[in-house]
C-alpha cells in the first residue's frame, strides 16, 4: 500500500513547496492553500520519496558542502566553513548572521551562524523578546566531524522551509560548525583509524594539546574561553554537542 509521509503546498507557482502539518483536500479543487489547486487537470502531485528529497543538484552550488557533493565520503577543510558562513548570510541577509566570536592559538577565526525567521540576530533583541535560543556545535573533537556537515544541511533546510516550517519564527538557532578549529586543520587519513569515514578528518586535541571536551570547567584553552563568552551572551535553553560513535567494525 501507499503511505503519505509529507504534505507540502506552495503559495505561488514556481516557488518551492513548504511542508504543512494539515490541510484540506477538496473535490475538483485540490489542496487548500496551494497555488496549483483549481478547476484544471492537475490539482495534486504525488511524488516518491526519492524525488521529493532535495539532492545537491537542486541547491545552489555555493550553499552545498563537500560532504554532499562526495556522497558523504569526504568533508571540507575549514575554508569551506568560512565560505558557507558568508554564503548563508548573503543568501538570507535578514535571517542569518555570520559572526566571529574568537581566534584560535593558530590565529584562525572561530565562526558561528545565527538564524532567525524574523531578524532577531543579536543577543539583546532575543532577551528583550523572550525568544528561546537553541545552540548546537560540531567538531569539539575535530575527527568526529559529521555534525559540521549535517548541521549545514539541517540549517539550510530550516531556512528553506523544507523541515519544521515556521520553527525559526519561534526559536533562534546558534550554530558553531567547528569548535576545535586548529585540530580540524590537522587533517589526516589515519587520525581515527577505526572510524568509517570520512576519508580524512581532523585531530582530537588542540595546538596546545588540550582536549576541549574536558575543559568546560577549568577553561584553560582560549577556544573554550571564547565559547563561554558566546554562550553567556546568548544564554541558550538547549545545548547540543555533536559527536560521532565511530561506526567501528
Amino acid at each position: 500500500g501507499m503511505k503519505i509521509v509529507s504534505i507540502a503546498v506552495s503559495k505561488k507557482k514556481g516557488t518551492p513547496k513548504i511542508p504543512v502539518e494539515r490541510t484540506y483536500l477538496s473535490k475538483d479543487h485540490g489542496l487548500e492553500g496551494d497555488a496549483h489547486a483549481g478547476p484544471w487537470h492537475r490539482q495534486v502531485s504525488l511524488l516518491a520519496m526519492e524525488s521529493a528529497v532535495a539532492s545537491p543538484t537542486d541547491i545552489p552550488a555555493d550553499l552545498t558542502t563537500v560532504a554532499e557533493r562526495s556522497g558523504f565520503s569526504r568533508t571540507g577543510r575549514y575554508d569551506e566553513v568560512e565560505r558557507l558562513c558568508a554564503a548563508y548570510a548573503a543568501r538570507w541577509p535578514d535571517r542569518v548572521r555570520c559572526l566571529e566570536f574568537g581566534r584560535t592559538p593558530e590565529n584562525r577565526p572561530m565562526l558561528a551562524l545565527v538564524a532567525s525567521g524574523d531578524g532577531l540576530l543579536d543577543p539583546a533583541a532575543n532577551r528583550e523578546r523572550g525568544r528561546p535560543v537553541v545552540y548546537f556545535q560540531g567538531g569539539i573533537h575535530a575527527g568526529e566531524i559529521d555534525g559540521k556537515d549535517a548541521g549545514f544541511v539541517a540549517l539550510r533546510e530550516l531556512l528553506e522551509g523544507r523541515v519544521s516550517p515556521d520553527a525559526l519564527e519561534r526559536t533562534t538557532v546558534l550554530f558553531v560548525p567547528v569548535f576545535h578549529v586548529d585540530g580540524h586543520e590537522r587533517f589526516g587519513a589515519w587520525n581515527r583509524p577505526n572510524q568509517r569515514g570520512p576519508e580524512e578528518m581532523g585531530w582530537r586535541t588542540t595546538a596546545q594539546n588540550l582536549n576541549l571536551n574536558r575543559d568546560h570547567a577549568k577553561a584553560d584553552a582560549p577556544e573554550m574561553r571564547a565559547l563561554l563568552g558566546l554562550l553567556n551572551a546568548w544564554d541558550p535553553i538547549l545545548y547540543a554537542d555533536l559527536h560521532v560513535t565511530n561506526g567501528a567494525e
